[in-house]
């Protein structure tokens, strides 16, 4: 009896699924601001990397990320959800700036937002509204413990309409 218990609670158990991936991808980055409805927003901290923003022939903003010793990167991203049916509809957001690993507050507005080299993306329709856009105007406040950053970023691009702003979130 013993036996025909336990086939079917084993058979049962290999279909759960073990919420230490979710509690560690949980513990990696927690998004507090409110991301739109029709998409999906993450945060990364690319750590020990350079954020390099340049200019093309037309004075198109785009960047590179190199190797840095002295610097990490922060991306937060939102990509809308489309059919998988539809060519041409994707849509994302970005904004990404650039931190001394050694700063343990950091506390920016206005111009003053381009010490961290920041920069706002848009891609996908919207002629004419699409691209890298230089953050000049808003507050950002930045907190490091440890491994862990603490970010909250209220921010303007004047050219362009924002889905990703207020943000507030936390990276390892």
């Amino acid at each position: 009896m013993k036996r025909l218990f336990f086939i079917p609670l084993a058979f049962m158990m290999s279909f759960c699924k073990c919420p230490k991936a979710a509690i560690s991808e949980s513990n990696k980055s927690v998004i507090e601001s409110v991301c739109p409805e029709e998409g999906k927003c993450t945060v990364e901290l690319l750590k020990n990397k350079s954020l390099d923003v340049k200019a093309d022939e037309f004075g198109s903003l785009y960047y590179q990320i190199s190797e840095s010793n002295e610097t990490s990167v922060l991306i937060y991203r939102y990509d809308k959800n489309v059919p998988k049916d539809l060519q041409d509809a994707n849509y994302r957001e970005e904004i990404i700036f650039e931190i001394n690993n050694k700063t343990q507050t950091l506390i920016l507005s206005g111009k003053d937002l381009q010490q961290s080299k920041m920069i706002y993306g848009r891609f996908g329709f919207g002629k004419g509204q699409t691209g890298n856009y230089k953050v000049q105007e808003g507050n950002l406040n930045l907190k490091r413990e440890g491994d862990t950053v603490r970010f909250d970023l209220n921010f303007k691009v004047g050219q362009v309409p924002l889905l990703i702003n207020p943000i507030k979130a936390t990276v390892k």
